[in-house]
């Protein structure tokens, strides 16, 4: 029954100050069709119309009516069932909502702007730093407080603070930086060169003794080895290396087995899960860039016989000094070839006395002693990674002093310290090895290397020297123009420092710190004043910024700041230019990587672990392959221009071998990301067929309809639902297998206020209920509970412990009545529209690239970016040039 004081409410509040009428009466249309449902006594939904007034520049009430008109508009309101308007009295209503709603939004942005002064990410804040100081490798995010989020953006103003204590992690972060960027020498340090044998290792030995590796030559089992006194003998020798005393026979038998194994082979049936079990024994004593090559090859051991078997893999990392038992970083990922030794070579940054650790990545823990089956006592059969050798070479400096310190001290000579005069020494962190393990290490500290001459750079004008110094720095470090008169405080700073006692050196990098932590280096540029055609002055360097900062994540480089410093950047033509030039940098990996975690949510995708009963497959080498086709398709989409629809239907895949084998696909071997082609009505290749989006849309055990639904109406259709009412309970699924989600997700949606949002969240959920939670086709689900051995058991290079529960459902309905069985055919309905994907493509690229949230008349400018692009193909990197020179990226009259 309607409530009559409900109704006289909404007519009194629509009849506030606001936009004037042109004909549709909005009060008489939300109390003929929406007050039942929707006024202060009944609120379906939590949605209330009675709070609507006709001030639409308040911002909360603008917010309403936005809702109110795409709901109208989408045909949800009112709902089907109940008496609805007639079609000309709709389209009035839509086109008052809509004149209002364009009129407010665009006196808005006229006064403030598109987009809002906001503060860097703090991984543009890295980016940046290392761009600046052209320094190969710098990881300092993880000094600094998480960003806040809006949309699933980091780079949203609204989210972006700063607090006392954002400052405080700036200035050790930027400090962090300066001790990577500034030489501390004259003469470049020695750099160290050698080739490792993996047999005579303190490591691998171990492992050799206790028969958790085998010995391997010619591509067999070392038939020498074990000795013929077996493990005893080899205790022996272990001992004679490590004994106080130097007793000849025990000294002849170590050195005849060294010299025997020195050669060798180390084969590994199992992976390195203590993190450290094969490590190279490294640990460089200078931070640098090292060249590490290895020889590897992989096999099938039979029963104490090496075999011919499918190609395998292995991982380098390096591990912080006493951390070898944690992760550790990645420094680079190697096919291993099966018997074939291969080298494989990669260049990457070593910090000091990290540790290197080879590690088998594609092979799986069963549990196994190799050394048992090298003793030719146990009938395993599987897998294996043999090491050949391993060589280091580093760090290598092509020039010296590096470029990062001429990017600070520019061509000032380094001296060696005189001191005199009250002045402090500069500050020096002393070389050292890795302390008690350095015996069994192969980088030792030369003579020369242990008490190095202090030296530091030399200015005989330090005032002078800064201020030249610093009209180079500044203006890249602030990323446009910079006044003598800015750069005199800066000096100001430098003097005291000086006249407080601190060298050239350090007084120096306190001014460095003051100007990398200043708002002028830490803030991005809002929108400036509009302006009539071309932009100039600071407005160029803004757009520069916002061009580099967008497709780099990063600064912009010099060929930007001249084409902004001369105005050319807002010629036609330019903008689109330099875009393709941006992408075309090894900087643009930046942009794909973190457009890609944001938009499609990749970076959630370690949140959750895999139960390891239920999906024991799920190691490093599928996760690494599930990220990286992501990533890699993405970059696809873009660098050849594929259209919007080739998100979801474009006919490859992005794989390497452990994703292929996962995904049933044959023919593809090694650890490299590769095209393949796919038949056009395949389930893999797009983002509704690749596992990292099915593993980040599960919780590690089981799959929620609701989850990814959401997840589809948010990512891909930019129509994400609201939050569920207060009250209502989440659906936690049965992991016993007895009940599946679909059933209850039917006692769910029986409650009026869950059915309509449920009606186009579920469909999309529903139609991916094909793929488990890391990313495998089922047509059962797993279960820890009851229920049938699957094939696979005593077939797979895993332990199967789990059994097959009901049979899954993947078909479904969407609100407008169309039917789908699978995730195919509901692939096909998303198809069918690609105007749809592109304006929700659009709008996710703006978000991230200006950092601004969409508004209302932002739709119009869509609309127009996605007819201009649509005279094509609907191409990815069109949409992006579209994008590139619309008003939405910088506000431009023209």
């Amino acid at each position: 029954m309607k409530s009559h004081l409900g109704a006289l409410l909404v007519v009194l509040l629509l009849a506030g100050h606001g936009i004037p009428a042109r004909g549709a009466d909005l009060a008489a249309f939300l109390r003929d069709n929406c007050s039942t449902c929707h006024e202060s006594q009944s609120l379906a939904g939590g949605f209330d119309i009675s709070k609507a007034t006709q001030d639409f520049a308040e911002t909360k009430n603008h917010a309403l009516w936005v809702k109110i008109h795409d709901r109208v508009q989408r045909g949800e309101m009112p709902p089907m069932g109940t008496k609805r308007p007639d079609k000309a009295s709709t389209l009035a209503f839509l086109s008052e909502i809509d004149h209002r709603l364009l009129v407010a939004d665009q006196h808005r942005l006229a006064t403030t702007g598109r987009v809002r002064l906001r503060r860097m990410t703090r991984l543009e804040f890295q980016n940046t730093l290392a761009d600046l100081l052209a320094l190969p490798r710098l990881d300092i995010a993880g000094l600094l407080p998480p960003d806040g989020r809006v949309s699933g953006y980091d780079k949203m103003a609204s989210a972006l603070d700063l607090s006392a204590s954002h400052v405080s992690a700036f200035q050790e972060a930027v400090e962090k930086a300066l001790d990577i960027a500034i030489a501390t020498r004259g003469s470049p340090p020695q750099v160290f060169r050698r080739r490792i044998h993996p047999a005579g290792l303190f490591k691998f030995q171990g492992n050799l003794q206790q028969g958790q590796f085998v010995l391997l030559k010619d591509k067999n089992p070392d038939p020498s080895y074990p000795p013929r006194g077996g493990f005893e003998e080899i205790k022996g020798y272990i001992a004679a290396r490590n004994a106080d005393d130097d007793l000849p026979e025990r000294r002849r038998l170590y050195e005849a087995n060294r010299v025997a194994m020195s050669q060798a082979a180390v084969g590994l049936l199992n992976p390195n899960l203590a993190g450290y079990e094969a490590a190279m024994n490294v640990a460089p004593i200078h931070q640098g860039v090292y060249r590490l090559r290895i020889s590897l090859w992989g096999f099938q051991w039979n029963a104490g016989k090496v075999g011919h078997g499918a190609d395998q893999a292995a991982v380098l990392r390096a591990h912080e000094e006493g951390k070898q038992q944690e992760g550790g970083r990645l420094l680079g990922l190697f096919t291993a070839p099966s018997l074939r030794s291969a080298e494989r070579e990669v260049l990457a940054w070593l910090d000091a006395r990290e540790s290197i650790v080879f590690d088998p990545v594609s092979l799986y823990w069963m549990g196994l002693r190799v050394g048992q089956v090298g003793g030719r006592s146990a009938g395993y059969i599987g897998p294996g990674v043999a090491l050949d050798w391993f060589e280091i070479e580093g760090p290598l400096n092509p020039v010296w002093p590096p470029e990062s310190h001429k990017r600070l001290f520019g061509d000032l000579p380094m001296e060696k310290w005189a001191g005199g005069n009250g002045r402090v020494a500069p500050r020096r962190q002393p070389v050292r090895g890795i302390g008690g393990y350095l015996p069994n290490y192969y980088v030792d500290i030369p003579q020369s290397e242990r008490n190095p001459p202090l030296e530091t750079v030399h200015s005989s004008s330090p005032v002078e020297d800064a201020r030249k110094l610093l009209s180079s720095f500044l203006p890249r470090a602030f990323r446009r123009e910079v006044s003598k008169a800015e750069i005199q405080p800066y000096v100001g700073l430098l003097e005291k420092r000086i006249k407080s006692g601190d060298c050239f050196e350090d007084a120096m990098r306190r001014v460095y710190v003051a100007a990398l932590t200043s708002p002028e280096f830490l803030f991005l540029p809002g929108d400036g004043p509009r302006m009539g055609g071309d932009l100039s002055g600071d407005a160029m360097f803004a757009l520069a910024s916002r061009l580099a900062y967008w497709l780099w994540n990063g600064p912009p480089d010099e060929e930007l700041m001249t084409l902004a410093r001369d105005g050319s950047l807002g010629r036609p033509g330019t903008i689109r230019a330099q875009v393709d030039r941006l992408l075309a940098d090894r900087r643009s990996d930046r942009f794909i990587q973190d457009f890609a975690d944001q938009w499609l949510q990749l970076n959630r995708v370690d949140e959750t672990t895999p139960d390891p009963r239920l999906y024991p497959e799920y190691r490093f080498l599928l996760h690494e392959g599930m990220v990286g086709e992501t990533r890699a398709f993405l970059r696809e989409l873009i660098d050849r221009d594929l259209p919007v629809t080739a998100l979801l239907r474009p006919g490859f895949a992005m794989l390497n071998q452990r994703l292929s084998e996962h995904y049933g696909v044959s023919g593809v071997s090694g650890v490299e990301v590769r095209k393949v082609p796919m038949p056009r009505d395949s389930e893999r290749g797009g983002v509704l067929g690749q596992a990292s989006i099915h593993k980040l849309t599960a919780n590690g055990t089981t799959t929620s309809p609701v989850k990814r639904g959401v997840w589809v109406m948010d990512r891909l259709l930019d129509d994400p639902p609201p939050p569920p009412p207060p009250g209502i309970s989440a659906v936690d699924p049965d992991t016993r297998g007895t009940v599946t989600i679909r059933q209850q997700l039917a006692r769910h949606r029986a409650d009026s206020s869950c059915a309509v949002c449920h009606a186009k969240i579920d469909p999309a959920g529903f139609a991916l209920e094909s793929f488990d939670p890391i990313g495998g086709l089922r047509r059962q689900y797993r279960s820890n509970g009851n229920g049938l051995e699957p094939p696979e058991k005593g077939r797979s290079l895993w332990k199967v412990n789990y059994r097959l529960g009901p049979v899954v459902d993947c078909g479904g309905e969407l609100p407008d009545g169309r039917r789908f069985d699978g995730p195919r055919e509901f692939t096909n309905l998303l198809v069918s529209d690609p105007g749809m994907l592109a304006k929700a493509f659009v709008a996710h690229l703006s978000r991230y690239a200006t950092g601004s949230e969409i508004s209302y008349s932002d739709r119009v400018e869509i609309r127009k970016i996605v007819e201009r692009a649509g005279q094509g193909k609907l191409g990815l990197r069109t949409l992006i040039h579209e994008l590139a020179e619309s008003r939405m990226l910088f506000a431009r009259n023209s």
